[in-house]
């Protein structure tokens, strides 16, 4: 048996795979998160989970099953999964999201034994180029536009949007704002006290009204509402834990 020391290890995360689903529809998201005695898998799902999803299958070294659940048992909100891979050894697993309509997500994965190192990421390859810019032409040789200076500008100034977010806060515990600001976005998150075993609690837009009150992608919705609870936990709550629910995010012991 392995003790709980040996149990922290780890875990690296495939990219995450869909296979025979409709044109539009994308792989799930998946973070891993590991702290003092415990670790998770939050996994994000690209459509409403009560939307036909049906079967969460995880499996282990050796095909061993872990764990065979109906997916609205397991749903945090509409779209979030909370996995605790604390209990779990060192080994191969392999987690698998079925829809009703016959195709489905998987994810892989590795743990690692406790210790061990995850591997260093490969670095990107490094595109060939003549050092000449391409020069593209119509049909009467009129030079157009360049859209793949045009789309790499755009995708550098979102990554360097993404990696200078940060949250700032207005008012007092007792309630106020907190804003999420990545580049030229504002995105104003009211927040409270509570009782009842919620410390406090902060307003999240239902999916279907999401990119309406924040202008934002859907598919945008996991990842943001993550960092402003990660990031108000570690700036104002580090002795509490945060849930994640359907339109709200509540801080708790």
């Amino acid at each position: 048996m392995t003790d709980a020391a040996g149990l922290d290890g780890e875990i690296v995360l495939d990219a995450p795979v869909i296979s025979g689903a409709p044109a539009g529809i994308g792989p799930l998201t998946a973070r891993f998160a590991r702290y003092d005695g415990c670790q998770q898998i939050t996994l994000w799902l690209p459509l409403d989970g009560y939307a036909g999803y049906s079967q969460l299958r995880i499996r282990g070294p050796g095909g061993q099953r872990i764990e065979d659940a109906e997916i609205t048992s397991r749903l945090n909100g509409r779209v979030q999964i909370l996995i605790d891979t604390f209990p779990w050894p060192p080994g191969q697993y392999r987690i698998e999201i079925t829809h009703q309509e016959g195709w489905s997500h998987e994810l892989r994965l590795t743990k690692l034994e406790a210790g061990a190192a995850p591997p260093a990421p490969e670095p990107p390859p490094v595109p060939k180029s003549s050092g000449k810019p391409i020069v593209y032409r119509d049909g009467a040789g009129k030079v157009l536009p360049n859209y793949d200076l045009d789309l790499r500008a755009k995708e550098l100034a979102r990554l360097a949007a993404r990696f200078d977010r940060r949250l700032e806060f207005e008012g007092n515990f007792r309630a106020g704002t907190i804003i999420y600001i990545e580049g030229d976005t504002r995105i104003r998150f009211d927040h409270e006290m509570c009782g009842g075993g919620v410390h406090f609690s902060i307003d999240l837009p239902v999916a279907e009204k999401w990119e309406a009150a924040t202008g934002r992608p859907l598919a945008e919705r996991g990842d943001i509402a993550e960092f402003v609870a990660a990031e108000t936990q570690r700036r104002q709550a580090r002795s509490w834990n945060y849930v994640i629910r359907d339109n709200r995010i509540d801080f708790i012991d």
